[in-house]
């Protein structure tokens, strides 16, 4: 009788090391070389489907964004306990081995006037190892129960709803690990591009209260102290904003990871990150280093008060593969920021100063 008690008690008690294992993040996934098959391993979530993050993974979102063919996406970050991301200037945080940026897209497809349903399409992470980032792309499965390992990168045909109430197709296009590379390279290192203090500075509906992100982060430990005088970039969609700082913030998300003297396009001499003051340099009257098809015949990348005779616009414009900019990550024309783009180069003066 003794001994069955005891085995029963050795049952209980493995039953609860595991239990508490299955409650935290699993650390050891985020730092193996051996990548998880599924993203449930890591365990950042309490509900997987429902996006429903753990205690100690913190929502987050970004001012101004990075287009991807008008998908939505739902951020996450968790730093490790007793560990602290650290401030740099005019960079992303320095965050500490063991950081996952988690980063889940989807498209919304109203079902009624009442009703809209929501289609996870892939969960990114970028997984701080001990001497590098590494990108990981898990794709969803049709039962949006779990999302595997997509190395080689998927395409996924489907549709969405748009802001006017369009059901519109999309032949959205998950990365390989090499086009993860384009964007996020600097130099010979792959690195975070949103989570800049200047981007964070904002307030976020958490569950149980409002509150700005970089206080949140602070108080939660996930960084250390910042400059409270960081200054945050202006959202690219809000009209009541000066338009070349609407413009500047969307270049900044969408083109300066490349377009920077460390970027995949640094060869170019166009500089499109949210530090270049330099006229030349951000395009105007810059000629190309390389004509082509991507120039359109047009001689500068962008032409003061002539967005058609613009480069850098008839690029955003096109949906050539050839010729469009972004090279990777869209299929569709971002109409919005072409308007933006379209009618800050109409504001330039005729002569740069």
């Amino acid at each position: 009788m003794r001994a069955k008690k005891s085995i029963f008690w050795l049952v209980i008690a493995a039953l609860f090391v595991f239990s508490n294992t299955q409650a935290n993040v699993n650390d050891e996934a985020i730092l193996s070389e051996d990548f998880p098959i599924k993203l449930s391993t890591y365990g950042f979530f309490d509900n997987l489907g429902e996006q429903r993050p753990k205690s100690e993974v913190l929502p987050y979102s970004l001012i101004t964004v990075l287009f991807s063919d008008y998908a939505d996406k739902d951020r996450f970050v968790y730093v490790p306990a007793e560990k602290t991301g650290n401030y740099v200037e005019n960079s992303v945080f320095h965050f500490p081995v063991g950081t996952a940026l988690i980063k889940t897209f989807s498209y919304s497809k109203r079902i009624n006037d009442s009703d809209v349903e929501k289609e996870l399409i892939e969960t990114r992470l970028l997984l701080r190892k001990h001497d590098r980032w590494e990108t990981l792309a898990y794709v969803w499965n049709e039962d949006q129960t779990e999302a595997y390992l997509k190395v080689a990168g998927k395409t996924v045909n489907t549709r969405f709803t748009d802001a006017a109430g369009k059901i519109r197709p999309v032949r959205y296009r998950v990365p390989n690990k090499n086009q993860c590379k384009e964007c996020h390279a600097s130099g010979d290192s792959i690195v975070p591009i949103g989570p800049k203090p200047r981007n964070l500075n904002m307030d976020f509906d958490y569950p149980n209260q409002t509150m700005n992100q970089l206080v949140k982060w602070s108080q939660m430990g996930i960084i250390d102290n910042y400059p409270q005088t960081v200054k945050p970039v202006a959202d690219f969609t809000d009209p009541s904003k000066d338009i070349e700082a609407r413009a500047r913030a969307y270049l900044a998300i969408n083109c300066g990871h490349c377009h920077s003297p460390k970027g995949s396009a640094s060869s170019t001499g166009l500089y499109l990150n949210y530090g270049e003051q330099r006229p030349k340099q951000l395009g105007i009257l810059k000629p190309p280093v390389a004509a082509g098809r991507g120039s359109g015949g047009l001689n500068y990348s962008i032409v003061p008060g002539n967005p058609d005779a613009s480069i850098l616009l008839f690029r955003m414009i096109s949906d050539d593969p050839a010729v469009m900019m972004p090279e990777s990550g869209r299929s569709l024309i971002h109409q919005e920021a072409v308007r933006l783009i379209h009618d800050w180069i109409k504001t330039m003066e005729d002569e740069v100063r």
